[in-house]
Formats: structure tokens, C-alpha cells, sequence
């Protein structure tokens, strides 16, 4: 069966002006009609506060309703991180048109002076009854090496699935050399800006990518996409920082891999979607 999956980073429920999102983001989903989706940046359970909306009900839940889809949340703040919990509890969210049997929210290792991140578990059950594991994260925006601290972790609970087919996805806030090797000139521009300073070991070099790749996971884009994408709409030269990863027993199953563009200026986040179909 051929599944459409699509990572979308949704920036708190805003737009990047700061504008409620949340009808833009039920609209795109919708137009994009995947199968299994993953959220980043989900602020859950906040209430809708747009007028033109069914004011009370929370965000996640309307999304999840229109698109006729199960859900879970994975808060990657620590309790009692802030008094506001669990009102306004942030993390990751995963929806599918499937039953949701199995999930587990797991904290990332603590990075001293960085924020708390977390990895969302969900077991999905086909309509065939077999089983599929999917992983949702959100790694550091600022530092390389937060993020290698941060991958190790997610890495202690995906290695159970080594031999499973099974998906990660999420925004990783890392660049791969791959999208820069026949412009390298692009890559040396990206890293003068804030945003693309972050995204390397200035001693090394991209490292997180790589070592994703080492531990058998295969990049979409990589395998059925086109090079240079941008998914960061506000950097200025191309920034693909979210990604939808293949375990080594799915790669081969991967039938197509894109970024889901907007109309400029008309963008419900400041993310871009990946979307992905695979022959499960």
C-alpha cells in the first residue's frame, strides 16, 4: 500500500508574522492529504482563540477532527518546567488517518544552557493489521554539538527498530552536504547568516546529517528529491533543515520526496512541508 507521510514544523500556531495559523494549517494539511503526518513546534492543549473558529476547543484536537485523523502529543518539557503546564505544554504531535495503538513521549538528553527536547514514539496500525513505527522530533537551533548529544538519545530508543522498517522525521536544524555539492558557493553564503552559522562544527563541518546516514538511515530528499531545496523560509539562501529519514529496511519502498511551496508571502509557517509516499 502507498503511504503519503509529510514533517511540517507549524511555529507555535503562527504564522512568522505572528498571525494565528491554525485554520492555514488545516487548510494545507488538507490540500496535501497525507496519510501520517508529524508536527513540530505544537503548543498543546492551547484553546483556539480565533473568532472564526470553534473557540474553546483546542488546536491540535480541531486539526486532528478535520482531517478525520487520530492524534497523540509528546511534550518535551520537563514537569514542572513552568508553571503553566500542562496549558501550555510544547512538543511534538503525530496524526494518522490509522489507529494509533502505542506511544510514548521520551526526554532528550539535557544539554546544559540549551533548550529541553524530546522524541514522540507512535506504533500505527495499517489496515492490513500489521504494524508501523514512526518517530517525530525536534532537535537544537543552536549548536552542532547540542545536536549530536541530542541525536545519541533519540538513537538509544530508535535502535530497537534497526530491523523494522520504520520512519524519523522532524525538524533537525542541520544541513546536509548533499544539497550544497554543485554550489558550494551557496553554502559558504548560508553560513554568514545567523541562522546558517548554527547549522555546522565550524571545526568539522555538518555532523549530525552524516552521522544519521552512518547509522543507516537514508534521507528522502536525498534518494527521490532534487538538491537545494529551502524548507526555513526566512533564511536567504536555500535552508532544508526538516527531513523525513528511512530505516534501512524502508529506503527501497521510498517512491517520492518534496517540499510543499506556498505561494510567497502566503506561507501558514515558517517551515516549509516535506512530504514523502512509500510503498509500505
Amino acid at each position: 500500500m502507498l503511504v503519503r507521510l509529510l514533517t511540517f514544523n507549524i511555529h507555535g500556531w503562527r504564522t512568522q508574522h505572528g498571525e494565528p495559523n491554525i485554520a492555514g494549517v488545516a487548510d494545507l494539511l488538507t490540500a496535501t492529504n497525507p496519510d501520517i503526518i508529524c508536527l513540530n513546534e505544537v503548543f498543546h492543549p492551547q484553546r483556539i482563540v480565533d473568532s472564526h473558529l470553534p473557540v474553546g476547543q483546542t488546536a491540535l484536537a480541531y486539526v486532528a477532527e478535520k482531517l478525520g485523523m487520530h492524534y497523540v502529543f509528546g511534550p518535551c518539557l520537563r514537569w514542572p518546567a513552568t508553571e503553566t503546564l500542562p496549558e501550555h505544554s510544547y512538543g511534538n504531535a503525530l496524526l494518522s488517518r490509522w489507529p494509533i495503538i502505542a506511544s510514548a513521549a521520551h526526554h532528550l538528553t539535557p544539554v546544559e544552557g540549551k533548550e529541553q527536547r524530546g522524541l514522540l514514539e507512535g506504533r500505527i496500525l495499517l489496515p492490513d493489521q500489521r504494524t508501523f513505527t514512526v518517530y517525530v522530533t525536534h532537535i537544537d537551533h543552536t549548536d552542532e554539538g547540542a545536536r549530536l548529544i541530542q541525536l545519541r538519545a533519540i538513537r538509544t530508543w530508535t535502535v530497537r527498530d534497526r530491523n523494522r522498517p520504520h520512519v524519523l522525521a522532524g525538524d533537525f536544524n542541520a544541513i546536509s552536504p548533499w544539497d550544497y555539492e554543485v554550489r558550494p558557493d551557496v553554502l559558504a553564503a548560508l553560513l554568514q547568516h545567523p541562522k546558517g552559522s548554527n547549522m555546522v562544527d565550524h571545526g568539522k563541518g555538518p555532523q549530525v546529517i552524516p552521522a544519521l546516514e552512518k547509522a543507516g538511515y537514508s534521507d528522502a530528499m536525498r534518494l527521490c528529491g532534487e538538491p537545494g531545496q529551502q524548507t526555513y523560509i526566512p533564511a536567504e539562501n536555500s535552508l532544508r533543515i526538516d527531513y523525513v529519514w528511512a530505516s534501512e529496511p524502508l529506503a527501497a519502498s521510498l517512491r517520492s520526496a518534496s517540499i510543499w511551496y506556498e505561494p510567497v508571502g502566503e506561507e501558514v509557517s515558517d517551515h516549509r512541508p516535506v512530504l514523502v509516499e512509500i510503498e509500505i
